[in-house]
């Protein structure tokens, strides 16, 4: 990727354009970064910032439901919106030459929703459901769990919310959410795609120029917490998730941590997978991943086991965590090389992946990564890189949350 194909340009009203130019590709693909995420749902109304992000889209400006959705539709897009912790999601995906008519639509969506009373209860059924539906799906269920548990409060508000907190929440407290935190200040859109980025920049000044809106002002930190929680089930199951603290996207050993963990979980060869389910049969599903959150980094990790195999097993991947400052093989090191880079590459060719990375990156660092940038620190990393960091960052002060019939030790 060539520098110049990355341009930035901040708007008077506090809004900033990201803009990626991919020639080689058809389609154009968008994220907007609005500072509304679940962090910042009102105390006693968890969840309402994910009601508000699909009540937006239930009629804007002149347009009702139908006609809203009709006109997306009807323009190709492939569109998702979720609430992060502390972002709201807005994007999509379509042919380029559909783009900034679409853009012209969300200005609608973003600024002018119609915020229907009458579509509010459909929305959030919905939001109740996708909560219910977690008692079908607890790996998920403990992912939100363990998160929430690890994360300082409100970081790790789960954006689903709380089943309480759903069935008392009215249109009336969506309505300030929106008019709380929909906002041009800390607003980032990205777009990567086959695009002119001048007449990408006019008409976003055209279409959100005008917008107005508060300054976000930031969260507190806190600290990660270090605890055990169980909830019971009587389950045949038994679903163990573990935190423990890493470093960010701005932290210079941001790659090591990315090789250390993909020693740990990138693949057939990896530890978790060899000694945990493969030599000793105690799961049939263990991994591990690292995630961040605003200035908290960490590692996640995952076992599913049986009742009378789960305590060794997390016994066994606390182990391994551990054992990883004592060393790791050239070998080790060079799959997990090979994991990451093949997601770089994955990356690249997507153009929704590519916009992601950019609002990403812009958040967290004010610029953006290029691939080549990206792919050269990781083939750079030695293995006394990675084995330093461990020993730096050692695996400890765990979070663990388990799921099943009976309570786990440490």
């Amino acid at each position: 990727m060539d520098e110049q194909s990355v341009m930035i340009h901040k708007f008077g009203n506090g809004m900033t354009l990201v803009a990626e130019s991919i020639k080689e590709v058809a389609s154009g693909a968008f994220v907007f970064l609005l500072p509304g995420g679940a962090a910042h749902d009102p105390q006693k109304h968890s969840g309402s910032g994910t009601v508000l992000s699909e009540l937006v889209f239930r009629g804007a400006g002149v347009m009702d439901n139908r006609t809203l959705n009709d006109r997306l539709d009807g323009l190709g897009l492939q569109r998702n919106n979720h609430v992060l912790s502390l972002h709201s999601s807005l994007s999509g995906g379509l042919v380029a030459d559909n783009l900034l008519e679409t853009l012209k639509i969300y200005a609608d969506i973003i600024r002018k929703p119609i915020l229907a009373a009458d579509q509010f209860e459909a929305c959030r059924q919905l939001s109740l459901q996708a909560l219910e539906s977690l008692e079908d799906d607890p790996r998920h269920k403990l992912s939100l769990l363990v998160h929430e548990k690890f994360l300082p409060y409100p970081f790790g508000r789960p954006s689903l919310g709380k089943k309480d907190q759903l069935q008392t929440l009215d249109v009336d407290v969506v309505r300030r959410h929106w008019a709380d935190y929909f906002s041009p200040q800390g607003t980032i859109l990205a777009v990567a795609g086959n695009i002119n980025f001048d007449r990408l920049k006019k008409a976003v000044e055209e279409n959100f120029g005008s917008w107005q809106g508060r300054e976000i002002a930031e969260l507190p930190d806190g600290k990660c917490q270090s605890q055990f929680y169980h909830q019971p089930n009587e389950g045949a199951q038994v679903h163990i998730g573990l935190m423990y603290p890493s470093v960010n996207v701005v932290h210079k050993d941001y790659y090591k941590a990315l090789a250390a963990v993909g020693v740990l979980s990138g693949g057939m060869g990896s530890r978790l997978f060899a000694e945990v389910r493969e030599k000793r049969g105690l799961c049939y599903a263990v991994g591990a991943n690292h995630r961040v959150t605003g200035k908290f980094g960490a590692v996640q990790c995952y076992v599913g086991s049986s009742p009378d195999k789960a305590q060794e097993a997390m016994d066994v991947m606390i182990a391994e965590l551990v054992k990883l400052a004592d060393g790791i093989t050239q070998d080790e090191l060079d799959r997990a090389k090979v994991g990451l880079r093949a997601s770089l590459i994955m990356q690249g060719e997507s153009t929704s992946a590519r916009a992601a990375a950019c609002a990403g990156d812009y958040y967290y660092l004010g610029r953006v990564r290029s691939l080549e940038e990206i792919e050269q620190e990781i083939v750079s990393l030695t293995v006394d890189d990675v084995v330093d960091f461990a020993r730096k960052h050692k695996a400890e002060n765990f979070t663990v949350a388990t799921i099943g019939p009976k309570e786990l030790k440490i």
